[in-house]
């Protein structure tokens, strides 16, 4: 899925969510609900495949100062549903939760070191990086999250930057128990 980025044409994109993982016996998860974007610089084109600005989404890295759009998530969902109007954003959500809910059914679904044990005082930090795909054919067409990547104790900087309350709320909903202070989701 392509998004019509105001002056830079159809260019890829992606989206961060961030995930405590409370509990593994039993599965304990919130997502919060706040979530970040990127996105390329370039219009997609499938040429010049070594050019980042049209490839890659992650601009905030680059050495040499490259552009990094910052749309916050509040501005996007209008955007969004404007452009995909037989997709909603809150569908494509849904569907997100459930992916991240199934990917962490998973993953403590087995024994360690092949999953992730159970210890009743730890608590994690992930980020997953998602893009959205299209599947099926014209007006059938549907949109599927595709996770791409699992972050552990990822880098929080922007979601400290715009969110000043956000480890304030990491710690109220892995810790003391007040997730419904939080902008959290509990899955």
């Amino acid at each position: 899925v392509l998004f019509n980025r105001d002056g830079g044409g159809k260019v890829k994109f992606d989206y961060r969510y961030v995930v405590f993982l409370k509990s593994v016996q039993p599965l304990e998860l919130y997502v919060y609900k706040v979530f970040w974007l990127r996105f390329a610089n370039r219009p997609f084109k499938l040429h010049k495949l070594d050019d980042y600005d049209t490839h890659f989404t992650v601009m905030n890295y680059v050495e040499g100062g490259t552009k990094l759009l910052q749309v916050h998530c509040e501005e996007f969902v209008p955007m969004f549903d404007a452009q995909f109007p037989q997709t909603s954003w809150a569908a494509v959500e849904k569907d997100t939760f459930k992916a991240i809910k199934e990917l962490f059914t998973a993953a403590v679904s087995g024994q360690a070191p092949s999953a992730i044990a159970p210890c009743v005082q730890s608590r994690a930090l992930y980020a997953l990086d998602i893009m959205v795909e299209w599947r099926g054919e014209g007006d059938s067409a549907t949109m599927q999250p595709q996770i791409l990547e699992v972050n552990f104790t990822p880098d929080c900087d922007r979601a400290c930057k715009y969110h000043p309350d956000f480890y304030n709320h990491t710690f109220k909903t892995l810790f003391l128990d007040q997730a419904e202070d939080c902008p959290v989701v509990h899955l």
